[in-house]
């Protein structure tokens, strides 16, 4: 063997265990329209970012969706599997749009379960901000033991067709984790303050860690990997509020995590909400 290739193996024999000593990368899911504001009787088209709100990482199969809905004027239904399709790293839902109103499309995915390493879970806590589950592993001085957690996510977004503003933004859709905007974001500006509120399996999520940002965001909370514009807590019904510094295309989100019984150790349901600011 030549000395150049030995140091080649020696390299990629590093950079292998580079990554299979790295933190397993958290995806958090985004349902991102090409136009917030489509036409009627227009065809929208809703990417499903699974990733960042940057980048897709990979496209979500349909046997790993629990549930797709859109609401508008009051009336829920659920789109045709032939109407999503995929590309090497994004899923995408062509969605018919009829009449004028403001609509609402929410994806739910199934449980799965991930095993990783004391240390990697814990940098995973660190890099996507779940502060209170990190709080609590540290207090507790928690076994170093392999952790398993049952996670699933839910995500929605809000479409304003034509003129019409309806009331459908503050209806739950009945997703496991969902967030409900308390103003319609076709009537919200740049400056004012937008509030929401966050259920877990309908109830109000207490002193839950949220964070809202937009596309475009460069910075950094001190103390949270993710870059996010604006970092909240609810209060005792689940609501926070934040300003809107500008117009664009924004999103709030969040990862609610406790303690589980039987074959995993956490279970989490992530929330995201997209929606535009004009």
């Amino acid at each position: 063997m030549t000395r150049k290739t030995a140091n080649r193996l020696v390299l990629c024999l590093g950079a292998a265990l580079a990554m299979l000593s790295a933190p397993a990368g958290a995806h958090e899911m985004f349902l991102k329209p090409t136009r917030f504001d489509p036409v009627p009787g227009s065809t929208a088209v809703i990417a499903l970012f699974n990733g960042t709100i940057d980048k897709s990482e990979n496209p979500i199969t349909r046997d790993r969706m629990n549930r797709v809905l859109v609401m508008a004027n009051a009336t829920t239904t659920t789109p045709d599997a032939g109407q999503w399709r995929d590309d090497k790293v994004t899923s995408y839902l062509d969605l018919p749009v009829a009449g004028p109103g403001t609509y609402i499309v929410g994806v739910s995915t199934k449980a799965r379960i991930i095993e990783l390493s004391a240390d990697n879970f814990e940098e995973y806590l660190r890099h996507d901000g779940i502060e209170d589950t990190l709080k609590a592993r540290v207090a507790e001085h928690t076994p170093r033991t392999a952790v398993r957690e049952r996670y699933s996510k839910h995500v929605k977004t809000i479409l304003q067709v034509g003129d019409a503003q309806t009331d459908d933004y503050a209806r739950p859709l009945g997703l496991p984790a969902e967030i409900l905007l308390a103003a319609n974001p076709a009537t919200v500006k740049a400056g004012d303050t937008l509030a929401f509120q966050a259920l877990l399996k309908g109830a109000p999520m207490a002193d839950q860690l949220v964070y809202a940002s937009y596309e475009g965001f460069e910075g950094e909370i001190a103390g949270g990997g993710a870059g996010r514009a604006v970092r909240l807590r609810t209060d005792t019904d689940g609501r926070a509020a934040f300003k809107v510094t500008r117009p664009g295309r924004w999103f709030i989100t969040l990862i609610n995590m406790q303690k589980a019984s039987g074959e995993a150790t956490y279970e989490s349901n992530w929330s995201t909400l997209t929606f535009e600011i004009r």
